[in-house]
């Protein structure tokens, strides 16, 4: 048989052998369905984005249907990558005999002639980019076998979906967003041309350093747009000479302690949906992701959250003299028990105050508003609003055989007191001797059914001091277990995620005894002993609400609520530094009353005065009742703290002056109007207001910043 013969023969079979090769070769699972995997997205209620969870393999992904994709920024991508994509089947050959000779003639590898298919092989599998003769055959051989199982448009939505621009971003959708800010349905033919020019060298022509660099490739492919007939030399010039404005995006997480709180309680098949996770897209379902499109939409409300985080801002910058640095709050729906806001600390990324810490999740004493919990302990027992107890000195003996004395916050004995005066006052002594009826197992039971999960510990471990807040709660759990009390003794979920299907309470307590609860904390009337007729407690519109004070000055507290939301405020120091006397009504109270202001002020509900809550009465008298004929000033409130908004003119910038009745109005000792409403316009520095109805004068200080 003649040479050149079995030369052809054995060329016959290794192209045989090829093919057979081609058609054994198994797809990798990553390449038959070809989706890539949009990074997961955190969005508030309203679809306001909170944060991408990005991967450190994966980077930020989201996916656009090819039919999204405006035809001139496919024709760039075609025109500078693979002009003949629709003609080949995968692999252009004609263009690896040119990469070839290329190679050849530089003495090295310049040019691999892949076209978009084989990128796509490359990109979904991660075929080592390394351009060895092993690694480009494998790249060939499954795209050639893909081309069989999926049409031309397909692989280019893929390929448009996963090719790296850069700064984190896979596929044009990401880029544009990251680059442009808008997405990649909206980019015009400069901003196409653009982006089209990044994945040859992503590093090398990244704008936001190279700016210039990507300007230049941008004019190569509206050039090789220009020779492949797809936009006319007008055109070309008038993209070319277009100013582009870039937007640098930033993967910062807004409402971050809330994301944190959301990624912590998503899982992912049993892996943690954290930004180093091996797969991030795979999102467990009670996640709310739908589908592959991964996105969580929860419950916050980020216009809420961040006027919040202003109201922290503000208020502890006045309590910063009372060694005070930080402070955290939680907003709830008081009917669904969604989380509205989470505002962690003052800073989340001020490591020196341990900001990244969330305390509306972390274990802190009480103090004395755990209390409404153990009266109505009491109250399922059978005691009432009006049972009697004795305030006076009284000695325990704790499970260690050592005496207990509670003493008074005011060092003083009552005598005689209702339970309802003595949870008003949140005086301590009838407070340990109605655990001390209730028994501490029973409560613990109870306190189980109002959602705390923390008092894990048998009942010798706490004591009877654990009326006083001894024990360690969750900000986020003790906001909730108020909830019961408006929801006539029923306790929604804590909810994050935002859901349309009902969500079922759970019974706690009976429902006159908590709307018996919630009389008692909504009576100015009967905590006015304790804490004064001007507290921050007291409102124009019905609020229940209860003040905590850890013995040590290191925590205190403020929970309340109205029909619409539960609110909790923590003040003090995450690492336990002793405030310096501050207790709940002056450094948690007066955050809570703008808080609460706020909310009403933004609900458009506003409510009238003498509005009930569907309370009860006790003893012959509403407890609700905020139709008193005292006259007092009902804003501002002493402490308030304004800032000056630097996008307003100095002029336009003016507070709100209320009283319950029309009053003469001075600010230090200046006459600025009379009404019951005058407008004042903002002066920097500390000020006296006073208002002088009938000779009675009412007086608050402010500090304007």
């Amino acid at each position: 048989m003649p040479r050149v013969t079995k030369f052809i023969i054995v060329l016959f079979l290794l192209a045989n052998g090829f093919l057979l090769w081609i058609f054994l070769y198994p797809l990798p699972s990553a390449l038959q369905s070809m989706r890539p995997i949009d990074t997961v997205k955190i969005y508030d209620r309203n679809e306001e984005l909170l944060y991408e969870v990005l991967n450190k393999e994966t980077g930020r992904q989201s996916f656009i249907a090819l039919n999204d994709i405006p035809d001139h920024l496919k024709n760039a991508f075609l025109s500078i990558e693979d002009k003949r994509f629709y003609e080949h089947s995968g692999v252009d050959f004609g263009a690896i005999l040119r990469a070839i000779w290329q190679n050849v003639s530089a003495g090295e590898i310049v040019s691999g002639g892949s076209t978009i298919t084989q990128q796509v092989v490359r990109n979904i599998i991660g075929i080592n980019k390394k351009r060895t003769f092993s690694q480009k055959l494998k790249e060939t051989v499954l795209a050639l076998k893909i081309s069989k199982f999926f049409d031309k448009d397909e692989i280019f939505e893929v390929y448009l979906n996963s090719i790296y621009f850069g700064g984190l971003a896979y596929g044009v959708e990401s880029a544009s967003w990251q680059y442009f800010n808008k997405s990649a349905a909206h980019l015009d033919l400069a901003e196409s041309a653009f982006l089209a020019g990044l994945p040859q060298a992503p590093n090398r022509y990244y704008p936001f350093k190279h700016f210039e660099r990507a300007k230049e490739r941008q004019k190569d492919v509206l050039l090789a747009m220009f020779e492949n007939k797809k936009i006319t030399q007008e055109t070309l010039d008038r993209a070319v000479d277009e100013n582009l404005k870039l937007h640098s995006s930033s993967f910062s997480k807004k409402a971050p302690h809330f994301v944190d709180y959301v990624v912590s309680n998503c899982s992912a098949g049993g892996i943690s949906l954290r930004d180093d996770g091996p797969v991030v897209g795979r999102l467990w379902a009670g996640c709310g992701a739908d589908g592959g499109n991964n996105r969580i939409v929860t419950t916050l409300d980020l216009g809420l959250q961040e006027r919040v985080e202003i109201i922290l801002q503000s208020d502890l910058t006045f309590l910063a003299k009372f060694n005070i640095e930080n402070a955290a709050t939680v907003i709830l729906d008081v009917r669904t028990g969604e989380i509205l806001a989470m505002v962690g600390s003052r800073d989340y990324d001020n490591s020196s105050i341990q900001g990244a810490v969330n305390i509306t999740t972390s274990l802190r004493q009480p103090g004395s508003s755990i209390k409404p919990l153990v009266y109505a302990t009491a109250f399922e027992k059978g005691w009432g609003a009006d049972t009697i107890i004795i305030d006076e000195p009284v000695q325990f003996v704790t499970a260690d055989g050592l005496p207990y004395a509670p003493k008074n916050f005011d060092l003083k004995y009552h005598g005689e007191v209702t339970t309802a005066e003595a949870l008003a006052q949140s005086l301590n002594i009838p407070a340990v001797k109605t655990l001390d009826f209730v028994g501490v197992a029973p409560f613990l039971q109870m306190a189980e059914s109002f959602g705390i999960t923390t008092f894990n510990q048998p009942p010798e471990h706490y004591g009877l001091s654990l009326a006083l807040g001894s024990g360690e709660v969750q900000l986020l759990e003790l906001a909730n277990a108020y909830s019961v009390f408006v929801n006539d003794g029923k306790r929604p979920p804590i909810q994050f995620i935002k859901s349309d299907n009902p969500v079922d309470d759970q019974v706690v307590i009976d429902p006159t005894i908590a709307q018996t609860i919630s009389a008692i904390l909504s009576d100015n009337d009967l905590r006015m002993p304790a804490f004064g007729e001007e507290s921050p407690l007291n409102f124009s519109f019905p609020v229940a609400a209860k003040t905590g004070t850890t013995r040590n000055f290191r925590d205190n507290w403020v929970v309340g609520y109205t029909d619409d939301y539960v609110v909790g405020v923590w003040v003090g120091n995450a690492r336990g530094e002793v405030m310096q006397g501050v207790s709940g009504i002056t450094g948690a109270g007066p955050i809570f009353h703008r808080i609460m202001n706020m909310l009403h002020e933004t609900t458009g509900t506003v409510l009238t005065v003498g509005q009930d809550m569907r309370l009860p009465t006790l003893s012959g008298r509403r407890l609700s009742d905020y139709t008193e004929d005292t006259f007092r000033i009902i804003s501002p409130f002493s402490n308030d703290l304004f800032l000056f908004d630097p996008n307003k003119p100095a002029k336009y910038q003016k507070i709100k002056f209320q009283a319950s009745e029309s009053a003469e109005w001075y600010v230090d000792g200046q006459f600025v109007g009379e009404g019951e409403e005058v407008l004042w316009p903002l002066e920097r520095g500390q000020h006296e207001v006073s208002a002088v109805f009938e000779g009675d004068e009412r007086i608050v200080y402010i500090n304007v910043k």
